[in-house]
């Protein structure tokens, strides 16, 4: 983490932890708090403040001091997941409502799921299949769906696909990649050659640092399923 962004996170944790604290002045940390001073200071000879509203004031500050340090601990991991607001994973077991499965025709997907770990909006995400074949014989990005991801949420986008089909109809030999539509039939179709596939995935917001996925791709033969299994980063 960089100067910058180091500075981005101890602004943002500060902040959350404030936030929490005073929205939640009376919530469980500083009533408890509250409680067991009340209870034990007088026990201990420590109940000195003879003014009785001068001691429930001192009461209430040492309580909400200790309920920042507790909001403080979880305001950590708030200012974490709004930096890196994005998880990513790759699976296999959904099936786009796009694509065929009937007892002629059965269409497979791979589908990366995006979540929104922060409390913020984000914008105007794009996913991407960074290294897709071109019409040229070229190696570059391919933008697969644009999509919003409100806080807390998550996206389920289709990165690839492969069909399989009875007899006479012979399966897929290689495996097609999601994209936009095309002005007319097959005017945008991206296919991978070959029964297995390398992808980098890539999610970026318009508002925050891109997320990278890799992944392996196949088409299991002895199943007749399209497979994906997620690398290590």
């Amino acid at each position: 983490m960089n100067t910058a962004n180091t500075r981005h996170f101890l602004w943002h944790w500060c902040r959350y932890a404030i936030c929490d604290a005073a929205a939640r002045a009376f919530g469980w940390p500083t009533l408890v708090s509250a409680a067991v001073f009340g209870y034990l200071l007088p026990k201990v000879g420590i109940g000195a403040i003879s003014n009785q509203i001068e001691s429930n004031v001192a009461v209430a500050v040492v309580s909400w001091a200790i309920g920042f340090v507790v909001y403080l601990f979880a305001a950590f991991f708030k200012a974490h997941r709004l930096l890196r607001p994005l998880a990513v994973t790759v699976t296999d077991d959904v099936r786009s409502p796009d694509f065929a499965f009937h007892d002629q025709v059965r269409g497979h997907n791979v589908a990366v799921i995006a979540r929104n770990r922060s409390d913020v909006h984000l914008k105007d995400c794009i996913a991407y299949v960074m290294n897709a074949p071109q019409r040229d014989g070229s190696i570059s990005a391919r933008i697969v769906e644009k999509f919003d991801l409100p806080p807390k949420s998550k996206k389920t986008v289709f990165v690839a696909y492969w069909f399989s089909r009875e007899l006479p109809n012979t399966d897929d030999k290689d495996i097609g990649l999601n994209g936009p539509s095309g002005a007319c039939f097959g005017g945008s179709v991206c296919e991978v050659p070959g029964p297995a596939a390398l992808l980098h995935i890539r999610i970026h917001p318009q508002d925050a640092d891109s997320k990278d996925l890799c992944c392996r791709v196949w088409i299991d033969e002895s199943a007749r399923r399209l497979r994906a299994a997620q690398l290590p980063d």
